[in-house]
Parts: C-alpha cells; structure tokens; sequence
C-alpha cells in the first residue's frame, strides 16, 4: 500500500522546526506550479529554471512567515513569492520576447493542417494577451494557464474574488475584441 505524503499544514510546520525532508516534500509538490508562472511570462526555460530556484530558496528563508495550520494555501504562498520576484524583476529589466521564439506546444500525431491551425490561434491568443494591461493579464495567465481558482487569484493578487471575476470578464472581452478587430474568430 502506497504511503500519503503528509498535509501541507504538517510538512510546514515540520520545515519550520528545520526538517529539510519535509520543506523537499512541498518543493516537488509545487515546483511546476512555479516553474509554469514564470516560463510562461518569460518563455526562456533557463531563466525560469533560476527564477524558480530563486522562489523556493526565498520561501525557505521566510517560512516562519507561513502559518502552519490546516487550509494553509502553499502554493498561493510561493505564487505570491514568484509574482514579487517577477514584480522586482521586471523593474530591472524590461525583456520582449518575440512571438516567434515560443516553443511549439502541438501534438505531433496532429496533422500538418491541424498544427499549423493550432500554431496560428496560440500565436493570435498571445498577441492578444499582450495587448491587455498587466492586472488583466496576470489574472488571465493565473486563470487559464494555471488553472488557479478565482479565490486563489485574489488571495494571491490581493483583490476581492469579485475583482478577479470582473477583471477576467474584461479581460476575456478585450481579447475577443482586439482579435475581431483583426479579424481573427476564436472562441474565448
């Protein structure tokens, strides 16, 4: 019979009292999660490798910060330590990355036609993401790359739920907008 890892709550406070095992534990739990935050702002897989390093030795210095209790969101926690990171970051350096340059997320048993299609509408729906203010983006990128829930969203952007859900509304519209205006028709 396979062995349950332990709650966060448990692997927390265990990290706390200086268990390097347990803090490992929560590491390979939400290491993707991280890691997705960042690659898909940055699309530089080394960079995001570093960043992602970087978050996790930050959420080990300041884990007297989390409180150890059961519900303890630990991967908001780290999300929130990246988005700063990434905040702090970007005032640093101000990096455009071209289109052309994002790695292909196709499958190769699709047909050639089917690949094209799906590299053409990722390309569009990118464009149109960059067109949006960086709130509305982070709570798109949050939502639909991440696949965090509207509470988590707000949690982690210190926002009301409401907020979230209007900002996500208003951001869906301006997206579906600026690709009709180029006449671009996908379903969002």
């Amino acid at each position: 019979m396979p062995s349950q890892t332990p709650p966060d709550h448990e692997l927390v406070a265990r990290a706390q009292q200086g268990d390097a095992d347990a803090f490992g534990v929560l590491y390979d739990r939400y290491v993707d999660d991280v890691y997705r935050f960042f690659y898909y702002r940055i699309f530089d897989q080394q960079e995001a490798e570093d960043l992602t390093e970087t978050t996790f030795l930050k959420a080990w210095e300041h884990l007297d910060r989390l409180r150890a209790e059961p519900g303890v969101n630990v991967r908001a926690w780290l999300l929130r330590i990246a988005r700063n990171l990434w905040i702090d970051r970007h005032r640093v350096a101000k990096d455009v990355v071209a289109l052309d340059a994002l790695p292909s997320l196709q499958d190769p048993e699709d047909s050639p036609e089917r690949q094209a299609q799906q590299h053409e509408a990722r390309e569009w729906l990118l464009r149109a993401l960059a067109q949006l203010p960086e709130r509305m983006r982070d709570v798109v990128v949050y939502r639909f790359f991440h696949g965090l829930k509207p509470a988590e969203i707000a949690e982690l952007m210190d926002m009301s739920e409401a907020n979230v859900r209007i900002l996500q509304h208003r951001a869906l519209q301006r997206m579906r907008r600026w690709l009709e205006a180029h006449g671009v028709h996908l379903h969002l």
